[in-house]
């Protein structure tokens, strides 16, 4: 019996575990591509910051209000919480082949929207890097310009952006700034404007659907053709 004893208590601690997890996840939303394609859609990627990445989605920055805001406006939103060190341009490969997903089911590109903050905008150039269609929408939210992705070689080839790209950052952003620079190293295939907001938020502006952005950035995504 007393080596039965900690397999039993273990076995049921897994188990209340389990049940705990379920519980406290229950009436949450999933933002997973949707097994069923709707080509009359619009599809909106979210890709998180990094201060989610490493606090999780309960701290300052608001991310399910976030999701719900884009949601009410109407677009399917697909997100996922990243964990652990993730590398932009590796990371952005799974939201490539998404993007595939929905354009072999057929969506048309201009119903794909792919948008980030900070970090998260940097994936989200590196996926405009890598899709080869110019005809997806992207928002790139306070994303370029970072010091430590730059210092750390994480941005993509610029040389290679593609698609309809809306940059919007905060005049008053100490870490992010503009991506004319960035912009201007595309060879072909790009369409991209900028709006620079004037507000004190920073780059903590985009923590939460402030409308201060997320007006601009909505108006954008369904007028641009």
């Amino acid at each position: 019996m007393k080596h039965l004893r900690v397999p039993f208590f273990a076995c049921l601690f897994t188990v209340l575990s389990a049940l705990f997890a379920q519980s406290a996840f229950a009436g949450q939303p999933s933002y997973d591509i949707p097994g069923k394609i709707d080509p009359a859609e619009n599809y909106l990627f979210f890709i998180h910051n990094y201060y989610v990445e490493t606090k999780g989605p309960d701290g300052d920055c608001k991310y399910q209000d976030i999701l719900e805001a884009f949601v009410k406006q109407g677009f399917t939103v697909i997100s996922e919480i990243r964990t652990g060190k993730i590398i932009p341009c590796t990371y952005s490969q799974k939201i490539v082949r998404q993007v595939n997903t929905l354009l072999d089911g057929g969506v048309p590109p201009g119903n794909i929207i792919v948008s980030g903050h900070s970090k998260g905008g940097a994936i989200t150039l590196c996926v405009a890097s890598q899709l080869n269609n110019p005809d997806v929408k992207f928002v790139v939210m306070a994303g370029c310009g970072i010091a430590g992705i730059i210092k750390y070689k994480m941005y993509p080839d610029f040389t290679k952006l593609q698609g309809r790209v809306l940059s919007v950052y905060a005049g008053s952003d100490k870490v992010a700034s503009s991506c004319g620079e960035s912009f201007s190293k595309a060879s072909f295939g790009l369409d991209h404007t900028e709006i620079k907001l004037e507000s004190d938020g920073g780059h903590r502006l985009f923590f939460a659907p402030d409308e201060t952005w997320l007006p601009p950035v909505v108006d954008w995504i369904k007028t641009k053709r």
